[in-house]
């Protein structure tokens, strides 16, 4: 039952993640292409970059082309770095696979002997210490 009702609602909540993403664009305060070229910028520099984005277009048929585009595997242009989205990602993606895996070797360095200790000394002061350490940096995380 768990596993239909994962795969009925997998569908609808990937739609309406992809729909507010989306939209984000048009909700957000501030044209983003104003934002791209500054505000000192031409009028017809503003309507010519808004016409090459295709957001001077209808939200419906903006919506059909980002499906489109995502669908193809096109995630689009960075207004920040002028690059493609997926070349980015790409470029940074070695470098945070090492940071994750740091991260996990730190973490296991520390968590493995920290279990060890208070499954051995089950009980006294070595158990309740690491127990409440734990709780202690899980709740400081949580807040950061």
């Amino acid at each position: 039952m768990v596993r239909y009702l994962f795969k009925l609602l997998t569908l609808p909540a990937l739609w309406l993640v992809l729909t507010l993403v989306f939209l984000m664009i048009h909700i957000v305060p501030g044209d983003p292409v104003e934002q791209m070229l500054g505000e000192g910028a031409a009028p017809g520099q503003l309507t010519q970059l808004r016409h090459v984005l295709g957001l001077d277009l209808p939200l419906h048929i903006q919506y059909g082309h980002y499906l489109w585009q995502l669908g193809r595997g096109d995630l689009g242009q960075s207004f920040k770095f002028q690059a493609p989205v997926r070349q980015i990602i790409l470029e940074r993606y070695p470098a945070t696979l090492q940071l994750a895996f740091a991260a996990l070797v730190v973490c296991a360095a520390i968590a493995i002997p920290e279990g060890m200790l208070a499954a051995y000394r089950r009980g006294p002061t070595p158990d309740r210490a690491v127990g409440g350490l734990s709780f202690v940096s899980l709740r400081k995380r949580m807040k950061a």
